[in-house]
């Protein structure tokens, strides 16, 4: 039997790829499957382009996509689509400002005991945040911090310690908007901050005196737009 050239059965994979696909949206393990698959970057950054998308960008799945040998540039296309740059929606542009206030719910306990650095924190939006008399994030919405630092309890009553960074939440437009837990940034940072927890306020450092730190689902926590960012909103 002839061989099939190794550029037609690449070909072939890709389309393979887009059937099964077809109107989905794209996320990360799709991703994955195209890179494990042994499709080039040219073609995964032209699906991604020309699909819609869902990418989780969080600290830990960035790590996690290098880990598996995502080449950069496919990273890079992966955050130039989550920032709306191909976003197919039609509607009018509204300009959320940073440091906007947001309340957040946790979505999930978390230990001290159990955490690792890197783990995904997930958190839901607790009411509409409007621009005016328009929603630009969605009651409701996910947002996605992540552990920065992962203490148990220790000996000599040493308790246990979480700290956690503030990541993005996700519009209206499924674009995802950074987010930091305090309403000004110091000097030049630009990431969030890591933050401390306290049980009912921030900011966010977790240290109780001989016990491991739990914080149940449902806990609430104020966070800040840490960007300014066009929303398109839908059928406005």
């Amino acid at each position: 039997m002839a061989k099939v050239p190794r550029f037609l059965l690449t070909v072939m994979c890709f389309l393979i790829c887009t059937l099964a696909l077809g109107q989905t949206v794209l996320t990360n393990d799709q991703i994955l499957e195209m890179v494990n698959a042994k499709l080039t970057s040219s073609l995964i950054i032209g699906q991604i382009r020309n699909s819609k998308t869902n990418f989780d960008l969080s600290t830990s799945q960035m790590i996690r996509l290098s880990q598996a040998g995502v080449p950069e540039e496919i990273i890079a296309a992966m955050r130039k689509a989550s920032n709306g740059s191909n976003a197919n929606a039609t509607g009018n542009t509204v300009k959320l400002p940073d440091g906007e206030k947001l309340r957040l719910v946790l979505a999930e306990d978390i230990s001290s005991a159990t955490a690792n650095v890197g783990d995904r924190i997930n958190f839901k939006v607790a009411e509409d945040l409007k621009v005016g008399d328009t929603v630009v994030i969605s009651k409701g919405a996910s947002a996605v911090g992540s552990i920065t630092e992962a203490k148990k309890k220790g000996m000599l009553g040493r308790g246990g310690k979480l700290n956690m960074l503030m990541e993005y939440v996700k519009a209206v437009d499924n674009q995802n908007v950074r987010i930091r837990a305090t309403i000004s940034r110091e000097g030049d940072d630009k990431t969030g901050k890591a933050v401390a927890v306290f049980i009912l306020a921030g900011p966010f450092v977790f240290l109780v005196k001989g016990k491991d730190v739990v914080v149940h689902s449902g806990a609430e926590y104020p966070a800040y737009t840490d960007e300014t960012k066009d929303i398109i909103v839908p059928g406005q």
